[in-house]
């Protein structure tokens, strides 16, 4: 993980960013979180990907990239008609996954993400 601007991308840093998640206020995403820790938000991005690899966040994608919401997706189509697809927008949603075992968490008990 590189760093920018000279931040601290190393344990302390990972910390940092779980626990913003942890206690971020509903709605508050990555570019928020990545503000208020003062890094940049590729960095927050190799960070959080950290914790997903580790099973501490959960990534959901919410939409559907491979449909272009043409005509024939009200239809229940598999396919685009002549290679018409477009990407759609699929929005990301990074969570915190809650701990059972107390000698796991590093952070404050669970709070409203």
């Amino acid at each position: 993980m590189s760093g920018t601007g000279g931040t601290d991308a190393g344990p302390g840093m990972l910390r940092r960013l779980l626990r913003a998640f942890e206690e971020a206020a509903p709605g508050e995403g990555l570019a928020q979180i990545a503000d208020r820790l003062g890094i940049g938000r590729s960095e927050a991005a190799d960070l959080a990907a950290y914790w997903v690899r580790k099973g501490r966040l959960r990534r959901e994608e919410i939409g559907a990239p491979d449909c272009s919401g043409c005509s024939f997706a009200s239809r229940s189509c598999i396919t685009c008609p002549s290679g018409s697809a477009r990407a759609r927008p699929v929005l990301v949603a990074l969570s915190p996954v809650r701990s059972t075992d107390p000698a796991r968490s590093e952070g404050p008990g669970p709070q409203a993400a």
